[in-house]
């Protein structure tokens, strides 16, 4: 797979370094920010994870250099209050088996 090419990633986040300061104002931004790209069509979808603490979110991006940016816009991120415990990337793409 190219990661410079179009494709999806899912990302899961988890408690950051700081996290026990207790910073819900930073969380409540990083939902937010995630909220702002799904209106510009770059975010496919959030949620809450069902058995940790943390955020789901599933985005499209047009390479890796775009998956930077936005991880380095994220409040929490920035904050580290929360932190990437895992970024999947996907093929969007059906292949046929070889």
């Amino acid at each position: 797979m190219d990661y410079r090419q179009p494709h999806e990633v899912l990302l899961f986040f988890g408690k950051g370094k700081n996290w026990g300061r207790g910073n819900k104002e930073c969380l409540v931004a990083q939902q937010q920010y995630y909220r702002q790209l799904q209106l510009e069509g770059k975010v496919l979808r959030t949620g809450l994870q069902v058995h940790e603490t943390g955020l789901f979110v599933s985005l499209f991006v047009d390479s890796d250099a775009t998956l930077c940016a936005i991880l380095e816009q994220d409040p929490a991120l920035r904050e580290e209050v929360a932190e990437v415990l895992q970024a999947i990337p996907l093929l969007t793409e059906l292949r046929e088996a070889v």
